[in-house]
């Protein structure tokens, strides 16, 4: 072997991994419709490269020697390897066809994502994907690593690297323990909270922004006695007695039987959407899921948003 290293030809390994399976060239080399001398010269020309004989006869056969088995793993595992990139590529330029990475906020996993997916792939039924359950700002640097394709998520952690496309806005509700003294009252304004205990959520969660901009703009100082980094933690301190909460009414959190106040302010909601990278090119696959996002969400203003419910609208 010389100083500029092997140069070895992957139709050489082909034809090598032919002869190793059939143990004979005149075999071989029908199976890879090739004159039996132009297949010889293959091998022989790959065992100069390598410095070694892979072959040792065995009567009419050729059978491997130790070097022969070792080249032999190697090369069926990187043919494998090859067969499943081309494989993986023929998927993505088709846009009828292979995987898209979709990262999603915990809270959105048990309702919208099967909703979504399920109206997708009635449609699409050779696109699969690829499923990761995130944080915002974990959401956010799988798409920023090229890591996740789109993510679903609220966008006050957005920056100008990436797009965004509203899907819908549900409903908060007050989340109230079972005997709660506001059990009785059919609305309530956000006024009404300044001195309640209040559970809230951490700086990561999307939610808690949305929070925070509604009792700002009334000029309200909640009384937070916990912050949890999941609705469903929230929503068991809620029933515990510990305070009140303004939660979408996820399957999770309606688990905690908790009661459900409607609030008297029309922007008490929490938008939804499809983030992707700004300055990543679309495979057309990924192309082919945009443009289903498009169609059955048409773009519409946060003040106007659309509102999809995660369970009944109705509080109870």
């Amino acid at each position: 072997m010389d100083e500029e290293g092997l140069k070895i030809e992957w139709q050489q390994i082909e034809y090598f991994i032919a002869v190793a399976k059939l143990q004979h060239m005149t075999k071989a080399a029908q199976q890879l419709s090739l004159s039996q001398p132009a297949l010889s010269r293959s091998i022989a020309g790959l065992e100069k490269e390598l410095g070694v004989a892979l072959f040792e006869r065995s009567g009419r056969n050729l059978v491997l020697n130790r070097f022969g088995r070792l080249f032999l793993e190697r090369a069926e595992h990187a043919f494998r390897e090859i067969e499943q990139a081309k494989q993986e590529i023929a998927n993505q330029i088709n846009p009828e066809a292979g995987v898209i990475s979709l990262s999603f906020l915990h809270t959105l996993g048990a309702q919208l994502i099967p909703s979504l997916l399920g109206s997708f792939r009635e449609r699409y039924t050779d696109i699969r994907f690829e499923l990761h359950e995130s944080s915002n700002q974990q959401l956010l640097t799988l798409i920023s690593n090229h890591e996740c394709d789109f993510g679903l998520s609220t966008p006050e952690l957005l920056d100008d690297k990436f797009n965004w496309h509203l899907l819908g806005m549900p409903e908060l509700f007050l989340a109230l323990p079972q005997q709660h003294r506001w059990s009785s009252k059919s609305k309530i304004s956000l006024e009404e909270l300044q001195d309640e205990p209040f559970v809230g959520l951490k700086t990561t969660c999307g939610l808690n922004f949305t929070i925070n901009q509604l009792f700002e703009k009334k000029q309200i100082r909640p009384n937070t006695v916990f912050e949890a980094d999941e609705l469903d933690t929230v929503a068991g301190l809620v029933s515990a007695g510990f305070g009140v909460a303004l939660l979408p009414k996820t399957i999770g959190v309606q688990n905690h039987h908790l009661h459900w106040v409607k609030v008297d302010d029309p922007e008490c909601k929490l938008p939804i959407g499809v983030v992707w990278k700004k300055d990543r090119p679309l495979t057309p696959v990924s192309e082919t899921f945009l443009d289903f996002i498009r169609e059955k969400y048409p773009l519409i203003s946060h003040r106007d948003g659309a509102s999809f419910h995660f369970g009944d609208a109705a509080a109870d």
